[in-house]
């Protein structure tokens, strides 16, 4: 009789052990994203991520890792150079999605299909603290080892072939509150319409800073999700971690409203985003 029981056990669990497969992803991160890793707003990576170059290729397999989920490339402009007569670079992001956003994603579940989702007016703050739009780009892949090889040129107009952009709600605009409070206040003044709402918060201290916009595209993979990381900046040159949360939303309108905080700093972008952290 224990025998059968032992058997079933089998029976029923080793389908379940074998359905989750997993996969080499490439890992590497353009190199200048080394002091600049708050904008991908992704978990800490190893410096191992930077050392192969601009990353806008895939690199050698010498550069991969294992990954139970989809593998990640993730493509942005550079917002710095918004707006001059710079050349726009653009920064790459490739690894085990897995390991970059704590997040498991449901989007690649059916038929190994790739998912991809593109912003062309994604908000961002250069290093003055200016809020400009840059092309964001996030594909997910599993369907074969070593997939996230996706070679991405802006300048091309290349789109995702596969996006949804379905931005509405119950046949309804979703709306999401687009505003970097004051200090000491929440805000609710201006709204934006996208796919999701993105609400960011700083935890400092004794007080926090919430930033809150609309984006066409959800890093994490999940329509409703909030994932914090450590974040570690340098004023005066002494590394000092704070904890970054992010959160996606698109189950109500303006979901991005926020928690009710008592102290709320005056500029997110003057700490984050300060010349004296690049």
């Amino acid at each position: 009789m224990e025998m059968q029981h032992f058997l079933l056990i089998l029976t029923v669990f080793l389908p379940l052990t074998y359905c989750q497969t997993t996969r080499n992803c490439y890992t590497c991160a353009t190199s200048e994203l080394k002091d600049k890793w708050y904008l991908t707003g992704l978990a800490p990576v190893p410096d191992s991520y930077f050392t192969a170059g601009s990353c806008q290729q895939a690199p050698s397999n010498t550069f991969a890792e294992s990954c139970s989920g989809p593998c990640l490339t993730m493509a942005f402009g550079n917002p710095d150079a918004v707006g001059t007569n710079q050349a726009t670079t653009t920064y790459f992001v490739r690894g085990c999605h897995r390991t970059l956003t704590n997040a498991v994603s449901d989007r690649t579940s059916m038929n190994n299909a790739d998912f991809c989702e593109q912003d062309n007016t994604y908000k961002m703050a250069d290093r003055k603290g200016n809020i400009v739009n840059v092309k964001m780009m996030a594909m997910f892949c599993e369907g074969t080892d070593l997939c996230n090889n996706l070679q991405i040129d802006f300048n091309s107009q290349m789109t995702c072939a596969n996006q949804t952009n379905n931005n509405l709600l119950n046949n309804a605009p979703l709306n999401c509150y687009e505003c970097t409070p004051s200090e000491g206040y929440n805000c609710h003044e201006s709204k934006c319409t996208k796919k999701y709402c993105l609400k960011q918060e700083i935890k400092l201290d004794n007080g926090f800073q919430i930033d809150k916009t609309c984006s066409n595209v959800n890093i994490f993979g999940v329509d409703n999700s909030c994932q914090t990381h450590d974040l570690i900046t340098n004023p005066g040159g002494v590394a000092v971690k704070n904890q970054f949360s992010r959160c996606y939303c698109k189950d109500k309108q303006f979901c991005n409203s926020g928690t009710s905080i008592t102290i709320l700093f005056s500029s997110v972008i003057s700490i984050l985003f300060s010349s004296r952290f690049l």
